[in-house]
């Protein structure tokens, strides 16, 4: 009775770990999903060839099976390693000095028991292959059995620190994971170590019906290989950014691929060196570290890199400070396109400035006589309609002409007439500063507008001019040249209110002047109204 009970208990082990296999392998593509896959097949294998064993009879099949279950038991530890491997460190590949040792001890006695251990090592001199007499083999059982309790175990302390590392539902999962390896296995080391619980019966098969159930749990309940956390440090590897740990001594306690790509040269191992050592370009950013929190810094590298550095304070339960993470980024590129924008803005400054300077300059050469540096007749009669504007401003306009002036042409060329054209102009430039407007308003004639003398201070600025005029000493080429000049004078005061007008006067004084002979000064007579009546003041030469 108690051997068909076992031997049903055995079955629906098994049966349940063919079925929690069947949807693992549906999830296959998951990490751990091949591993959990391996292993409930070989417990699989492990029970139900226990429980044909127990419900066989004769000399021969009863020790096939258990040979066979042997087998499933030998192998299970290697593919609780897969399983753990697979599932806490999906991207890190697994080398062959990794599998040899994890599969060199299996390989081993599965060879020796298709062989029939021909030197006794496996099952020892007694060569009894009941179950209780397994637990007095020889020496390579013990190796089998040792090497599959370290591979358990390092497959256990690989999930408590998974634990540690994950938070809510990732880490019921792997609680889940750690209660279905725990049971059986705990069962297995006792029965090993102390000898059958029950005479006769080994539990470890049996316990295996409770991990069935708690990995259908895992995968279905707790969405075990729908949601699978990535493992912190996958990421932290392939993160393309620099990113290391420190101490409160800044000292390196670890760092991800990126930043090992920066340690100087001729270090091996850097972890536990100063930083300011293991990074040389660090100096800048980690020359005053205190309590400071976060703090951003951009290092320019000998080599030409450029790097933002970011420095984050590592707190305690308690806020106090215990060491720093220090995260940069490689912004050469972006350091580099800046610089080039940069220097593309300030040229498109230049440029905006020449292109203003041009700009003025035609302005003013639009408005200056290219013959004598003197404002043209647009320049007066912008400055004209600013006096128009400009309600109060008193000013005076002189009109004058060089007399004869065709007569100097015809008898000196037209370079005599250019060289006595520049000579009063120059006259003009040194007597007059920028407040007052002088212009060539046309051929041999020029305007003078001053602003704030009334008409006889006008008269007399005319009458020095005039005289000056007449003192000029004008050497052209072998001859020396003598001019004179004829003056009208007009003022706001007496000849506005309009620009227009007061110019207008300025002109009939100025052929008044002529008309009475040249080389003199007239003013017009006021208009009624504007001021006192004046009659024309004629100066006589």
């Amino acid at each position: 009775m108690l051997a068909q009970t076992y031997t049903l208990w055995l079955s629906c082990a098994g049966a349940l770990a063919v079925m929690t296999a069947a949807v693992a392998w549906r999830r296959r593509e998951v990490p751990g999903a091949l591993g959990l896959f391996a292993y409930l097949v070989m417990v699989a294998v492990w029970t139900l060839t226990y429980a044909a064993h127990w419900a066989s009879s004769g000399p021969l099949w009863p020790q096939v099976w258990l040979l066979a279950s042997f087998a499933g038991a030998i192998s299970s530890p290697v593919c609780v390693w897969l399983l753990t491997r697979l599932l806490t460190e999906p991207g890190r590949t697994v080398r062959w000095p990794e599998w040899t040792a994890v599969l060199a001890v299996s390989v081993i006695t599965v060879l020796l028991m298709l062989t029939n251990d021909p030197w006794k090592l496996l099952f020892g001199p007694l060569a009894d292959l009941s179950a209780h007499t397994l637990l007095h083999g020889g020496p390579w059982f013990t190796v089998a059995v040792v090497h599959g309790y370290v591979l358990i175990l390092l497959s256990v302390l690989r999930l408590i620190r998974a634990r540690q590392e994950s938070v809510g539902l990732y880490r019921r999962q792997v609680s889940w994971l750690l209660l279905g390896l725990a049971v059986p296995w705990a069962g297995s080391f006792v029965g090993v170590v102390w000898g059958p619980v029950f005479p006769g019966l080994d539990i470890t098969p049996m316990s295996f019906l409770m991990t069935g159930a708690v990995f259908m749990y895992a995968v279905l309940g707790l969405r075990l290989f729908d949601l699978v956390p990535v493992a912190r440090h996958l990421l932290i590897e392939q993160l393309p950014d620099g990113v290391v740990v420190l101490d409160r001594r800044r000292r390196v306690l670890d760092l991800n691929h990126a930043a090992r790509q920066m340690v100087g040269a001729g270090i091996q191992s850097p972890l536990g060196l100063p930083a300011t050592e293991v990074f040389a370009h660090w100096d800048a950013a980690l020359h005053d570290l205190r309590d400071l929190g976060d703090q951003n810094v951009r290092l320019a590298l000998p080599d030409g890199r450029h790097l933002e550095v970011r420095v984050s304070s590592l707190r305690d339960s308690q806020r106090v400070v215990q060491g720093h993470m220090v995260v940069w980024r490689d912004i050469t590129e972006q350091q580099r396109a800046e610089a080039q924008v940069q220097a593309a803005h300030e040229e498109l400054q230049q440029r905006f400035l020449e292109i203003e300077r041009l700009q003025v300059q035609l302005r003013e050469q639009s408005l200056r006589d290219p013959l004598t540096g003197l404002h043209n007749r647009r320049y007066l009669q912008k400055q004209l309609a600013l006096l128009e504007a400009s309600v109060g401003t008193a000013y005076s306009v002189l009109i004058f002409d060089i007399d004869h002036f065709k007569l100097t042409n015809d008898t000196h060329g037209h370079g005599g007439g250019d060289r006595a054209l520049q000579a009063v102009s120059a006259l003009l430039q040194g007597h007059f500063q920028e407040e007052h407007t002088l212009c060539r308003y046309g051929g041999e004639e020029f305007v003078l507008v001053l602003t704030g003398p009334p008409a006889a201070e006008a008269q007399a600025v005319a009458e020095s001019l005039r005289h000056e005029i007449e003192r000029l000493d004008i050497l052209h080429g072998e001859h020396r040249l003598r001019i004179t000049a004829s003056f009208g004078v007009a003022t706001s005061a007496q000849h506005g209110p309009g620009t227009e007008q007061v110019l207008l006067a300025a002109d009939r004084a100025l052929y008044l002047a002529k008309r009475e002979g040249r080389n003199r000064v007239c003013l017009p007579p006021p208009v009624p109204g504007m001021g006192l009546p004046r009659r024309a003041v004629t100066v006589p030469d």
